[in-house]
């Protein structure tokens, strides 16, 4: 059948009972979602749709109108019936368990593009100017990237405010931490190109010695005049002794973290200057307080990312 630009072949809801195939022209296909906003997408030469209703009778989920004049061919269920007749009496279940077969393919698809959509929306936000984002902002933004609906964006910041990276309100949302979705985003891009589905950020370790760290920090530490803040190595020694019942602070499990620069001995001397094996000529550490506070965050939220990422899609 052919039918002429801008006409409406089928509306959303319709039971039409026929398969279609586009043979020429382009159709679009609207529906809309669950914020009653409207999504689209183009059916070209070759594009299928109306299976289910073809084959479980069920109602369309879009409304397909053509974009130019095209040339359609419609198979409608009573040609299906027919057809049916003909062949084994199994091939009816193949057909329904085959289609219902692509429907979840389609599902998984949704669900795919949810989980990966997530780090392109991190990007965006990273990238603001502005702590007060709109929300249609986000979203326009946001297309470039990924078909993701609108219902589907707002799950995603959801996350992000469970997480208290942002907060939402009714038409904008505001960024609460900055650097932490800096650091998330980068987290995520490094898992992305080397292939590291590490779990946790930190090791059991380092993340005791960075919490010592905050704790002895906020009742001792020293500002310095480099924005870094510093706290005596007997202090830490202590708090860490007393944190994780009894662990010792020493060169080797301090190792890891001076070597990716997240602490800094400050100075080192060849007079002694405490009685801690190992670390007697080191008279305090240094870090950046805010980096490792939320490092220790990041570290905290991100085993829980992925799980929530399937939970929510």
């Amino acid at each position: 059948m052919n039918i002429e630009e801008g006409k409406i072949l089928c509306m959303q809801g319709d039971h039409p009972h026929s398969f279609y195939i586009v043979k020429k022209g382009t159709l679009v296909a609207s529906f809309k979602d669950e914020q009653n906003e409207i999504q689209t997408k183009n059916l070209g030469p070759g594009s299928t749709f109306g299976e289910m209703s073809l084959v479980e009778g069920e109602p369309l989920e879009y409304t397909v109108r053509a974009e130019e004049d095209c040339e359609i061919e419609v198979i409608p269920q009573s040609l299906y019936h027919e057809a049916m007749e003909e062949q084994p009496l199994w091939m009816q279940s193949v057909l329904s368990f085959l289609t219902k077969r692509n429907h979840i393919a389609q599902e998984n698809k949704r669900k795919k593009e949810f989980i990966t959509t997530f780090p392109s929306l991190l990007f965006i936000l990273s990238k603001s100017s502005d702590k007060l984002i709109y929300l249609k902002t986000i979203k326009n933004e946001l297309k470039n990237f990924s078909s993701l609906s609108s219902l589907e964006t707002y799950k995603l910041l959801l996350i992000l405010q469970d997480f208290r990276l942002i907060r939402l309100q009714a038409e904008t949302l505001t960024i609460e931490n900055e650097n932490l979705i800096n650091l998330l985003y980068e987290t995520l891009r490094h898992r992305a190109i080397y292939k590291s589905a590490s779990h946790n950020i930190l090791s059991i370790i380092e993340q005791a010695i960075l919490t010592a760290f905050v704790k002895a920090a906020g009742e001792k530490g020293e500002h310095q005049p480099n924005g870094f803040v510093a706290v005596k190595t007997t202090d830490l020694a202590a708090q860490t002794k007393h944190s994780m019942h009894g662990m010792s602070l020493t060169m080797r499990s301090l190792e890891t973290l001076l070597q990716k620069r997240l602490l800094q001995a400050s100075p080192e001397t060849s007079t002694k200057i405490n009685d801690i094996a190992g670390l007697e000529n080191i008279e305090k550490f240094s870090a950046d307080f805010d980096k490792i506070l939320n490092l220790l965050e990041l570290n905290r939220i991100y085993p829980q990312l992925d799980k929530k990422l399937v939970v929510s899609g």
